[in-house]
């Protein structure tokens, strides 16, 4: 690493401890990904070995190592050496392995093309229908066993951590009713969505209604000109009229 890459490093790291106290938020950040990258490079990283790699204080790689750990996508496991002291070696979880993971966007569109292409519409929704519940099977797996309102706003924060940019909000815009919202601001699915736009939403729509444990409602569409897309509850609908 030359003089200029340790400082750069230096620098993004020391900058980003400060937000790490300050901040408190589960975005990840330009340096957490050097980390993610080297581990998935050189599983099994101690802390010492991480200092002759990014050539940065102890401080701020055990920061960096912490956060990352509480995020779950990377887990440290002790190891004895000799009659020594034991150390932690760092490995990715499967959620890190994930988040570095290749994408297979080519392989999705087209799978999902050739989902499209089907003739028989019923066995297409069927098909669409057992993808989307599979799909929001997993979500909720990781979602707390809890109120409809709650696993929105895990959900929503769910989908942040997967850098889907969504918020969620006990009242929908443009309502005087307590609606609870999951506001998306963008497409989860975005090589879908080129193929077969409004699918994409349907799936999205179907997904959510699984994960969530209750049947939602696409209330507000990007496709219709608004600048996100919106879901809530469809009781919550009924009840508005």
């Amino acid at each position: 690493m030359t003089i200029t890459q340790k400082e750069a490093v230096e620098d993004t790291i020391a900058a980003d401890s400060v937000s790490v106290q300050t901040s408190g938020g589960d975005a990840l950040r330009p340096v957490d990904q050097v980390v993610l990258d080297l581990l998935r490079r050189r599983p099994g990283l101690t802390v010492t070995e991480f200092l002759e790699l990014l050539e940065v204080t102890q401080t701020a790689v055990r920061i960096r190592l912490d956060r990352l750990e509480s995020l779950q996508l990377i887990e440290r496991k002790k190891v004895s050496v000799g009659r020594g002291r034991p150390v932690y070696q760092y490995h990715l979880t499967d959620a890190g392995w994930r988040h570095v993971g290749v994408t297979y966007a080519d392989l999705a569109s087209a799978i999902w093309s050739e989902i499209e292409s089907i003739p028989n519409e019923e066995f297409r929704k069927q098909l669409l229908g057992g993808i989307a519940k599979r799909m929001g099977q997993a979500y909720a797996l990781l979602l707390p066993v809890s109120s409809t309102s709650d696993r929105m706003d895990a959900m929503a924060k769910l989908l942040t951590q997967r850098k889907i940019p969504a918020q969620f909000n006990n009242r929908s815009s443009g309502s005087a009713m307590h609606l609870p919202v999951i506001t998306v601001h963008a497409c989860p699915f975005p090589d879908l969505a080129a193929v077969n736009r409004r699918s994409a939403c349907e799936l999205e729509q179907a997904v959510f209604s699984e994960a969530v444990g209750a049947p939602m409602e696409l209330s507000c569409c990007r496709l219709d000109g608004h600048d996100s897309c919106q879901f809530r509850p469809a009781t919550a609908a009924l009840v508005a009229n």
